[in-house]
């Protein structure tokens, strides 16, 4: 399999190559058969990089280690699930499964063409050659995981795969993430067809609309399982510490989350063609950069691989896509002129407009933060590190004016509003946000912006609930059916508004949550005597035994904690956490135990076992353990509101679907003029 594996990555790289120049020659002198060509080439190079992934993970499965890449990365004592793993647990197999699914979107693109002009599939095609040929050389040339394993080397055992690694959320992390950086090359590669070809009307922000809506929907699923996976493996008792890794992974999604706003300004108003081209481009050219990032050493995080030679080759990259993307831009110019202009700072396309710019600030904060160690070191010859204060300090109130135009932002009409449209809609929430941030501040003045951040989600949240009672509401006296059921229909009816909605929702409780897990977290170090409970927050803890424990590949010391209530002495649970130590590497890794409740989490990992000096105590009879112990509150909300955000993306992807699928054609004509109204996302 190895040589299949191989042979069948040399060929999809030539058919690439292939595809670049039969695409361009059949877009420039307008041949359908050279385009025909192309397309087929695109199909072609899909299907042999998928064999050559097909024949990596075969290798994997059967402990093949004459392959270098298998035997580094996996081995005898792993179980099983892992092996499949392991084929992206490092460089060389990750870069292997980014190039097929970028060469999967192509052949997707080529199959579903759709209503796709002539003129824009015929560029659109070479450009996707072009960025999957420039992968796919980089995996054949530089991090081809079909190398042999050096002779003198036993490959009867391999050395196995990193210990942090063996988790189940990396067995879709890497892959998910993965799916939402390649899937922008399809509106990148519709972005520069229109303005290759000259057809910059709105038809490739239209047909791009899902292939964005899943790219992004894949990046925020990755997002929110690495955080996962950080929350329950690195037993820091956090989610999100602003690693230059995971902005790597943000700020493709920022300016991926500002391009979806930004274009329904273009559908509607005929403006912001500039800022969509730039999101568009800025947005691949982020994902490409989160790779440079990742696999350059330039940065330090238990995020990246390790330090190679390949970052000049992604920085090349980048700098000629974007003076390719810049020169077409240019030359397009008197063209990209807006159809329209801003006629009130209270509308939605203004609304769209400072969403934007938000997002940009954040954007601009985030990349500043990370690369001000590269940058200060490569000027002076020390780093500078700037932590989570920074970003915290710098990040919220944008974030928290976000969360204010998201949810004045769908409510407000296009063009102009009255006084007395805004008063109908806002009046009655922006009361109850009021109050409920005099009431908060009232409670604990000590943090303000907590407050106004509780408050403002709130207002979304009030917002969004007022408009699905108001719609249901009229629907149901107009067809004398129930509240009820009328927001179920306005799902299937007007699902562009009513599957924002629900993202928006989720991202006001996920704010709610986070806020609440970092403001109000408490966080111990303890020492616990076996017959001596320490108190923490509301719980009361006590060791009950420390023993040993065997697993694939491991041996592990745990400890068993029984957590009772405080004041009323009830037993709650009992956690186990533990210390794994991998005879294959000598890894020494923390396997953290939690309670989950609605209300908060009882997070514990084991930091280490304290003996008293000249002990002659058999085992662990009179060892202490030394815990880590936090307090998250409303943690677990979090993850519930990351699944309505995912769900309400969903609805959003799925809108042809629940419109031709579920509408009778009675109400078609009037389900197309409701879903014109709604908010993206």
């Amino acid at each position: 399999m190895i040589s299949i594996g191989h042979f069948s990555l040399v060929t999809a790289c030539m058919i690439s190559i292939y595809g670049v120049i039969s695409g361009i020659a059949g877009a420039r002198k307008q041949n359908p058969s050279l385009t025909i060509s192309a397309k087929n080439s695109v199909l072609l190079m899909g299907a042999l990089s998928t064999l050559s992934l097909i024949s990596l993970g075969y290798s994997f499965l059967t402990h093949d280690y004459r392959n270098l890449y298998v035997w580094q990365h996996s081995s005898n004592e792993m179980h099983p699930a892992y092996l499949i793993g392991a084929i992206w647990g490092g460089m060389d197999g990750s870069m292997l499964l980014w190039a097929v699914i970028m060469a999967l979107f192509s052949s997707l693109v080529a199959i579903k063409r759709e209503s796709v002009p002539d003129r824009l599939f015929a560029w659109v095609l070479p450009i996707l050659s072009g960025t999957t040929s420039f992968f796919l050389m980089v995996v054949t040339f530089l991090t081809n995981p079909f190398r042999l394993i050096p002779e003198g080397i036993n490959h009867l055992n391999g050395n196995g795969l990193n210990p942090l690694l063996q988790n189940p959320s990396m067995m879709i992390h890497p892959p998910m993430l993965y799916l939402g950086f390649t899937g922008f090359v399809v509106p990148f590669a519709f972005c520069l067809a229109a303005l290759a070809s000259g057809n910059l009307n709105s038809i490739w922000i239209r047909l791009t609309r899902r292939w964005t809506l899943v790219a992004w929907t894949f990046l925020t699923a990755g997002i929110i399982l690495g955080g996962n996976w950080a929350y329950i493996e690195l037993g820091w008792g956090g989610f999100w510490a602003w690693d230059p890794v995971e902005n790597a992974s943000f700020m493709p999604w920022l300016t991926g989350t500002a391009f979806l706003h930004s274009v329904m300004v273009q559908e509607h108003r005929g403006m912001l063609k500039v800022w969509n081209i730039a999101l568009s481009v800025s947005t691949y050219l982020l994902t490409v950069f989160g790779t440079f990032l990742t696999r350059s050493g330039v940065v330090q995080s238990v995020h990246a691989f390790a330090e190679t030679d390949v970052g000049w080759v992604f920085l090349a990259y980048m700098f000629l896509m974007l003076i390719f993307a810049t020169v077409l831009t240019i030359y397009r110019w008197k063209q990209l002129a807006p159809e329209n202009v801003i006629q009130s700072y209270i509308s939605r396309e203004s609304a769209f407009l400072f969403n934007n710019l938000a997002l940009l600030g954040i954007l601009i904060a985030t990349f500043w933060g990370t690369m001000l160690p590269v940058i200060t070191e490569y000027m002076t010859g020390e780093k500078s590190v700037v932590g989570p204060p920074f970003f915290n300090k710098v990040t919220s109130p944008l974030f928290i004016f976000l969360l204010f135009l998201m949810a004045v932002g769908p409510l407000i009409a296009w063009r102009r509003n009255s006084l007395k449209q805004i008063k109908k809609v806002f009046l009655v929430p922006f009361v109850i946000s009021t109050l409920l941030f005099i009431l908060c501040l009232w409670i604990d003045s000590s943090n303000p912006l907590t407050a106004l951040t509780f408050a403002i989600c709130a207002l979304v949240i009030i917002t969004i609930f007022s408009d699905f009672h108001r719609v249901a509401r009229n629907r149901a006296e107009l067809r004398s059916s129930s509240r009820i059921s009328e927001v179920g229909n306005l799902f299937i009816k007007r699902p562009r508004k009513y599957g924002a909605h629900l993202v928006h929702f989720g991202v006001a409780c996920a704010a709610i949550s986070i806020t609440a897990a970092t403001t109000y977290k408490i966080e111990r170090d303890i020492t616990l005597k076996r017959g001596n409970p320490e108190e923490v927050g509301s719980y009361s803890l006590t060791l009950i035994g420390i023993s040993e424990a065997t697993g694939f590949g491991y041996q592990a010391i745990r400890t068993e904690i029984e957590v009772r209530d405080k004041k009323t002495d009830t037993l709650l649970t009992r956690l186990m956490p533990e210390k794994r130590v991998y005879a294959k590497s000598s890894e020494v890794t923390t396997e953290v135990d939690i309670r989950s409740t609605i209300k908060e989490d009882l997070y514990i990992a084991l930091a280490g076992l304290e003996r008293p000096e000249g002990s002659s105590a058999k085992g662990y009879e009179d060892s202490s353990a030394v815990l880590k112990v936090f307090i998250n509150p409303l943690q677990v909300w979090l993850w519930v509101s990351s699944v309505v955000i995912l769900f309400g993306s969903m609805i959003l992807i799925c809108e042809k679907l629940l419109i031709y699928g579920f509408v009778s054609e009675k109400s078609l004509i009037e389900t197309k003029s409701d879903a014109s109204e709604g908010a993206l996302i």
